[in-house]
């Protein structure tokens, strides 16, 4: 039994793996705006943010009881394109803290304006620690700026801006972690010495 113990502490089996995990935030909603020199109106808008579940940690003060994730995000806008932004991006999740929106969200942000993207709201999201899959969950959110300024959002395929007086409706947040190779490979090797070590106490 010892020998068990030993192989799946050193394979990561027991204890979990150290290894961090890559993650994907999608947000989708239907928003007017446009992308570049082209328009769109009520088009689907996904904004997706690519991050690590190890860079999570609390907010700025004062608004240390949320949490915050940066990565690369693109906008893919139905019809016109995709754009990688320019600007640094974070994903914020309020967690318990109405201070910042006044209700529970996940929010999509451009750091380096501090102006919102895109958001969703729900209660789901008062205990969600951003280093976890979810969803797809769909739910009411949408543009978060749209509905007092004319935002402008840097990107590869020029400035996105949304069309102001908007006001939030159907969208869906979805989050995808993928095991790194190492992980999956250390998983594999300790649950090969599992069934190789039950095996041959089978056959004793």
């Amino acid at each position: 039994m010892k020998r068990i113990l030993v192989v799946l502490a050193a394979t990561g089996i027991l204890g979990g793996t150290a290894s961090a995990a890559p993650i994907t935030y999608t947000l989708t909603t239907t928003a007017t705006g446009t992308l570049g020199a082209s328009p769109f109106t009520d088009a689907l808008v996904s904004v997706t943010l690519t991050g690590d579940t190890t860079n999570v940690t609390a907010g700025p003060p004062p608004f240390t009881d949320v949490l915050v994730n940066p990565g690369s995000a693109t906008v893919s806008v139905s019809g016109i394109g995709t754009g990688t932004f320019t600007d640094s991006i974070v994903i914020v999740d309020t967690l318990t803290d109405t201070t910042v929106l006044g209700f529970p969200a996940v929010l999509i942000l451009d750091n380096t304006s501090g102006t919102g993207i895109l958001l969703q709201t729900g209660s789901v999201f008062t205990s969600y620690d951003l280093r976890s899959s979810l969803g797809p969950i769909t739910g009411t959110g949408g543009v978060a700026s749209g509905s007092h300024m004319t935002p402008i959002f840097p990107t590869t395929a020029g400035n996105l801006t949304w069309a102001v007086g908007q006001s939030l409706g159907t969208s869906t947040f979805t989050a995808s972690t993928v095991p790194e190779p190492t992980s999956l490979t250390l998983f594999s090797v300790g649950l090969l010495g599992f069934t190789t070590l039950c095996l041959r106490r089978k056959r004793a």
